[in-house]
């Protein structure tokens, strides 16, 4: 199987995102943090910093291992491509 361009990039860009997803749930998890507890010891009319923070640590906790279908995919094309010892 054979790559175009286009799609070497959006190979490239998959494995840049799926490599960064550990560091990026921290960032997440970290700001959400901040803004539930700037909701918490702020003003509690303020919402809209509950509903970020709780969106933010729902969304990371809930992807937290990162998008299966991307994982996948990557390991069954660098598989493919090692047995048949070409470069993507």
């Amino acid at each position: 199987m054979e790559f175009n361009d286009r799609e070497r990039k959006m190979y490239q860009w998959l494995q840049q995102q799926d490599a960064g997803w550990p560091i990026i749930r921290w960032i997440i998890v970290i700001a959400s943090s901040a803004c539930l507890l700037a909701y918490l010891f702020g003003s509690r009319s303020d919402t809209v910093f509950f509903i970020v923070g709780l969106g933010g640590l729902s969304y990371t906790l809930g992807s937290w291992s990162g998008r299966a279908e991307v994982s996948l995919l990557l390991k069954l094309l660098n598989e493919r491509h090692a047995e048949n010892g070409k470069d993507i």
